[in-house]
C-alpha cells in the first residue's frame, strides 16, 4: 500500500527541511510526495512603462515614441511565479525521484495558508502531512498564531512536524 503525503513548501529552506525527515522515515517504494508550494495571490502591477533611457525619440513633453505602456495582469504574474517555482524545486523533485520517489507538484496562490492546506489535503486524499514549523510561542503564538498548530487541529489525517533546533 502506499502512503500519499502532502509536503506543503514555501520560498524559506527550513520549509524544505522536512524532506529530509521523509527519506528517513518512509521508504520511496511505498510513498507518493505531493509537493505543495502556497504563495500569496498576484494582483497584478498596473502598467509596465517604457525605460526613456531605452533610446527611443521623445515626442514633445516626454512621451517615448517606441512601444505603448501596457497593463500586466494577475495571470500573467501568476503563470511566472509557477514558472519559477517549477524552476527552484527541480532540483529537489530530481532527486527525490532517483530516490525512487513518486513526486507530483502543486502550486497554489491563496491568502490563506491554512484553508489551502486542508482543502489539497482533502482532494488528494492524503495519509500524511509532513511539514515544518517556526513554532511561535507567547504572544507571537497567540496574535499569529502557527499554521501547523491550526492544520493540525482541523485535518483528519496524521501530521509530521519538524521544529527549530532551539
Amino acid at each position: 500500500m502506499t502512503t500519499k503525503i502532502l509536503v506543503p513548501l514555501n520560498r524559506s529552506d527550513y520549509s524544505r527541511e522536512i524532506l529530509t525527515h521523509i527519506e528517513k522515515l518512509m521508504p520511496a517504494s511505498k510513498s507518493e510526495l505531493v509537493l505543495f508550494f502556497i504563495t500569496h495571490p498576484p494582483r497584478g502591477m498596473g502598467f509596465a512603462s517604457p525605460d526613456p533611457s531605452s533610446g527611443y525619440a521623445m515626442k514633445p513633453g516626454g512621451e517615448p515614441v517606441g512601444p505603448a505602456a501596457h497593463p500586466i495582469y494577475a495571470h500573467q504574474q501568476e503563470d511566472s511565479i509557477r514558472s519559477e517555482v517549477e524552476v527552484f524545486l527541480i532540483p529537489m523533485m530530481k532527486h527525490l525521484r532517483e530516490l525512487g520517489y513518486a513526486t507530483t507538484l502543486k502550486v497554489c496562490f491563496g491568502d490563506n495558508s491554512v484553508e489551502e492546506i486542508i482543502e489539497v489535503a482533502n482532494e488528494e486524499k492524503v495519509d500524511l502531512i509532513a511539514m515544518s514549523t517556526r513554532a511561535q510561542d507567547g504572544v507571537r503564538r497567540f496574535f499569529f498564531g502557527d499554521i501547523a498548530d491550526k492544520v493540525m487541529k482541523e485535518v483528519k489525517v496524521p501530521v509530521l512536524l519538524i521544529h527549530p533546533e532551539v
